[in-house]
């Protein structure tokens, strides 16, 4: 895309062939907000905003009850909880627009200046790139396995992803433990599957997260984000106490597809469906339909090979697994406008656009990926 000042020889009312141009940047501004419209419900489902800076995390000790004496008293106990910390990153970003005087109010042998369309699609084009910036740090934070590092006032403090076998403590859960060194949410199949992923996969990738507390019983929908042509060489082909392909999985449920599938559900003989069709959409994403408790979303922002599995309790909540550092100031917050060349607005006139964040996985037990692969790596779209 053409960088720079926009001039007065960019002012044009009709193309070469006869079209109207506000009607073409009318249509510029339509395909945009198509693309903040397929990125921000995937940004709402998995993150939610903060202003923490440092986040402390404390081990508990753990003490017992000794057996009585009649005489005797118990040892006391002297809890000595161990802290640690992390962090949430920040960083500034900037864009900007730059006009021309002649270019606003027109030039020599032009009737007028710019039309409000193409001011417009000017300002389409950084609102999108603003989404853009926002969705790709989400993503980035979430298929990153591998802990960050930030400085703050001279201290380094460690950016956690998922849980990734990094040693740090892991909460017991109904008195189930965790490995810390060996526990990770960065899973593969362990070799390149035809059929992609198994019924077995998606129960281990899903258990991967309630079995941290992520549970129906506890407010949280579990979803299962792919790729749609993923889903439709996988899920879509489950059924019921039947063999998967060449795998030997066994599918424990019936794929029910949502009510605005093409896909049918054909039921045997004697068979009722209970509790209807699953919903067309969740948050604004396209449901491909339900496998037992599971909801299937589908999303092509999702790389091709790699499924999600996270927990949610709705758009933007504080319990979504990514988060996004804001400024402490709240006028800092957001996009925020600026103006440029305010010394002399003539013949230049610039306006500057800021945006400052920092993204981290928040409660690391959230979600899990799994790549069908011999051993996960990062999708190269969201590498750092």
């Amino acid at each position: 895309m053409p960088k720079g000042y926009s001039t007065s020889g960019d002012i044009l009312t009709r193309t070469r062939d006869g079209q109207d141009l506000n009607e073409i940047w009318r249509q510029y501004q339509e395909l945009l907000a198509q693309f903040n419209a397929a990125r921000q419900p995937l940004v709402d489902l998995l993150s939610f905003t903060t202003n923490t800076v440092i986040e402390d995390i404390v081990q508990p000790g753990s003490e017992s009850f000794e057996e009585a004496t009649e005489f005797g008293i118990p040892t006391a106990i002297r809890p000595v909880p161990t802290p640690s910390a992390r962090a949430y990153p920040f960083k500034w970003y900037d864009t900007r627009t730059a006009y021309t005087f002649q270019f606003l109010a027109g030039g020599p042998g032009q009737a007028e200046g710019a039309s409000s369309a193409q001011l417009d699609a000017h300002l389409s084009t950084v609102m999108e790139a603003d989404n853009k910036l926002q969705f790709q740090q989400v993503m980035k934070a979430l298929f990153n396995n591998v802990n960050r590092s930030v400085l703050i006032d001279g201290v380094t403090f460690p950016v956690t992803a998922l849980y990734n076998a990094d040693g740090q403590f892991i909460p017991e859960v109904d008195g189930k433990t965790f490995n810390p060194a060996t526990h990770t949410h960065y899973a593969a199949t362990g070799s390149v599957q035809s059929w992609v992923f198994d019924p077995d996969d998606v129960l281990a990738l899903a258990r991967n997260v309630e079995e941290h507390g992520y549970t129906r019983a506890n407010g949280y929908n579990i979803l299962i984000l792919m790729n749609p042509d993923d889903a439709n060489a996988s899920v879509t082909r489950f059924v019921r106490n039947e063999q998967h392909s060449t795998s030997g999985s066994t599918s424990l449920y019936d794929f029910i597809p949502s009510g605005g599938q093409s896909l049918t559900v054909q039921l045997p003989p004697g068979y009722t469906l209970v509790g209807g069709l699953p919903p067309n959409q969740f948050a604004g994403l396209d449901v491909a339909g339900s496998w037992g408790p599971y909801l299937f979303v589908t999303a092509n922002q999702i790389p091709a090979g790699y499924m999600v599995a996270v927990a949610t309790r709705g758009a933007a909540t504080q319990s979504n697994v990514v988060g996004i550092r804001e400024h402490s100031n709240p006028g800092l917050r957001g996009l925020v406008l600026r103006p440029g060349n305010t010394s002399a607005a003539y013949p230049l006139i610039d306006s500057f656009f800021i945006r400052g964040l920092g993204t981290a996985v928040g409660p690391r037990g959230a979600a899990a990926i799994m790549q069908n692969a011999a051993a996960y790596s990062v999708p190269s779209i969201y590498a750092w």
